[in-house]
């Protein structure tokens, strides 16, 4: 095989994370790449012949999804080809094939087999994206953990082993029923909910790795019980699966709108099923865990405890790894400065207003993604960095930090004047590839402040 390259990036920041689709069906995947786009990913394209793989870029993309239909089994010889030419950087590869194909597909790290929507796909290949990020910042953390503040940090992997458990909602209709009999075949614990109030039931007082709910005869149900729980912060990343009727089912687009992970036909073979569940569940219970695994990094000396951000000392420590790790990755990195003001018309104590500014801090960890970096830098001055983003993929966060932060009330202790509130300022800046840490971090805060500042001499 003969694989042609583009010429060379220029030595310019990156802009956004790039997926890049290989095929042999451009009309085909020119719809999973304006998907992907709308996700905000740049999408690049290389076109395989049946000989030549046309297209390939120099760097290294976040991502390559593999569309094909009629050369199938040449895919395990191009991503062999891909992995050598992309070898400074773990590339994670994701099979979207309208066949199994005469080979092992264990060679892709995720596959997708049809049925399969547009808007699936680009989901399954943005979690993956958002999972190696979140598995790679964590182990930076952990570096920086055991290197700057001698602290030795050890992932678990107890909740791994357990059983996965499922939780299906519907009628026990026979071919609910099949699936759920094959599922316990697999060790996995199954918990069947025949209404949707029980169903709610289960949902907030038991953990699950992936719901699988009965849409044989009517759509109405899944969907009011899939868009409920998007819009609970507990239950928002829990996969959503619907077991649907090939030939009546009509609500694909509506299905993925309200937050359905994957569309499940009941005439599909039975173990493919049952993979599709349990591949949502794996990723589910290792995006959980993960989210466990963030919420123990740190102590004392990383953390300002009032607030629960890392503090000036992990974040100055940390940046240089994730900068330097940026560059070599050729991704973005974006950091936002804030600065928290109180609205107060009437005195308001010390004590209040740092109060105040502490609940902020935490809100703003909350309000971002696991592997960004929020820290307290001073009294009054927080710092995000989102790793893989640029600023224009941040400014919609910025929106939402600044809509929710502007709502909120903070306790003045006056019965009289009652609560006070806080505005927040904002410069939001992308990393150049000339910066370093310390310049990045220096430049935010002078845009922040409106002159020059020295990182160093900000007090902690």
């Amino acid at each position: 095989m003969v694989m042609h390259s583009d010429s060379p990036a220029l030595n310019v920041a990156p802009t956004k994370m790039t997926v890049l689709i290989a095929t042999d069906n451009m009309h085909e995947s020119s719809f999973i790449g304006d998907s992907l786009a709308s996700l905000g990913y740049e999408i690049k394209f290389c076109e395989f012949d049946g000989n030549t793989l046309k297209g390939t870029p120099v760097a290294a993309p976040s991502a390559v999804l593999f569309v094909f239909t009629d050369y199938i089994e040449k895919t395990p010889l191009i991503i062999n080809a891909l992995k050598s030419h992309f070898a400074s950087k773990n590339v994670p590869f994701i099979g979207a094939l309208t066949r199994p194909g005469n080979i092992d597909s264990s060679i892709f790290d995720s596959v997708i087999f049809p049925p399969a929507h547009i808007t699936q796909i680009a989901n399954r290949v943005s979690s993956i994206i958002r999972l190696g990020q979140m598995e790679r910042e964590i182990i930076r953390r952990v570096d920086t953990l055991r290197e700057s503040f001698d602290i030795d940090y050890t992932l678990s992997d107890d909740v791994l082993s357990n059983p996965f458990r499922i939780l299906f909602i519907g009628k026990a209709t026979p071919d609910f029923m099949v699936i759920i009999n094959s599922l316990q075949k697999k060790n996995v614990e199954v918990v069947a909910a025949f209404t949707s109030f029980s169903a709610f039931d289960y949902l907030h007082e038991r953990t699950f790795d992936a719901v699988v709910m009965n849409a044989l005869q009517q759509s109405e149900p899944a969907l009011t019980i899939s868009d409920t729980m998007r819009r609970n912060a507990r239950l928002f990343h829990v996969p959503t699966l619907f077991l649907v009727n090939k030939d009546t089912f009509q609500d694909h687009d509506l299905a993925y709108k309200k937050g359905a992970r994957d569309i499940l036909y009941s005439n599909a073979d039975t173990q493919e099923i049952s993979g599709r569940i349990l591949e949502l569940a794996n990723y589910h219970r290792i995006h959980d865990q993960l989210k466990t695994e963030f919420s123990a990094v740190g102590g004392e000396k990383c953390i300002d405890t009032p607030s629960g951000v890392f503090n000036k000392a992990f974040f100055k420590a940390h940046m240089h790894r994730v900068c330097e790790n940026m560059k070599s990755d050729q991704e973005p990195l974006a950091l936002l400065a804030v600065s928290v003001k109180p609205n107060a018309h009437f005195e308001v104590s010390e004590e209040r207003i740092s109060n105040a500014i502490s609940q902020v801090g935490t809100m703003l960890k909350n309000l971002v993604r696991m592997q960004d970096i929020t820290a307290r830098l001073d009294a009054n001055t927080f710092a995000i960095a989102f790793p893989g983003q640029n600023h224009a993929s941040v400014s919609s966060v910025l929106k939402r930090i600044s809509a929710i932060v502007d709502c909120a009330a903070f306790d003045s202790g006056d019965n009289e004047n009652g609560a006070f509130t806080v505005s927040l300022e904002t410069a939001l800046i992308d990393m150049m590839p000339h910066e370093n840490s310390e310049t990045l971090i220096e430049t935010a805060l002078s845009e922040l402040n409106g002159e020059p500042v020295s990182f160093t001499k900000i007090s902690a």
